[in-house]
C-alpha cells in the first residue's frame, strides 16, 4: 500500500477527514522536489459511490527562467474525484473526474492522481519574483542584483520602416 492510499474497506457510509503525506520519490516526482507532498482529504462514502475532495501542498528549489537563480516555490492546489462501483453509473460519463471502483477494492491511491495534478500546478514561466529583471543580455549579469552600464545594441536599420509604422 503506498503512502497516498486510502484504506475504504471498513469505511463506514458519511464524511471522512483524511492527511496523507509521501515523500517526493513515492510521489514520482523529480529531484527539484525536496519536500513531502501533503494531502488533505474529505471522503464522502455513499452505497453507490465515494466522493473525495483533496488539497495537496509541496514544494521544492527550482531554477528560475529569467535570472537562473535557484530558489524555494510551494505548489499547492485543490481537485476532486468521484468513485463509482457501479459500471452503468460510468457509462456515458467521459469525465476525469469519475472514475470506476470495484466493489471489491479495498483501497483508493491516490499517487498517480496527485503526482498529474502537482504537474498541471507548475506555471509556464517559473518566476523567483514576479518582476524578475532577467539577465543582461550583454554581460549576462543578473539584474536583479546589480543594474550594469552595457551598451544596448542598436535595432538593424532595416526594421525603421517597421518602426515608423508602429508609431515608435
Amino acid at each position: 500500500m503506498s503512502a497516498l492510499s486510502i484504506n475504504i474497506s471498513n469505511l463506514s457510509e458519511g464524511v471522512h477527514q483524511r492527511t496523507l503525506e509521501a515523500l517526493p520519490e513515492e510521489v514520482g516526482l523529480d529531484g527539484r522536489f525536496s519536500e513531502s507532498t501533503v494531502v488533505s482529504a474529505m471522503l464522502e462514502k455513499t452505497s453507490r459511490q465515494l466522493y473525495l475532495r483533496a488539497e495537496f501542498k509541496t514544494g521544492g528549489m527550482f531554477t528560475c527562467d529569467r535570472c537562473l537563480e535557484e530558489f524555494r516555490k510551494e505548489l499547492a492546489g485543490k481537485f476532486q474525484i468521484v468513485y463509482v462501483n457501479d459500471e452503468r453509473a460510468q457509462a456515458g460519463i467521459e469525465d476525469e473526474e469519475v472514475q470506476l471502483l470495484s466493489p471489491e477494492a479495498n483501497t483508493v491511491d491516490l499517487t498517480e492522481d496527485v503526482r498529474q495534478f502537482i504537474t498541471l500546478a507548475f506555471p509556464q514561466k517559473m518566476l523567483c519574483k514576479e518582476d524578475c529583471a532577467g539577465l543582461c543580455t550583454v554581460c549576462g549579469g543578473n539584474r536583479n542584483l546589480a543594474l550594469c552600464d552595457c551598451e544596448v545594441e542598436e535595432a538593424d536599420p532595416r526594421w525603421d520602416g517597421l518602426k515608423k509604422l508602429l508609431g515608435d
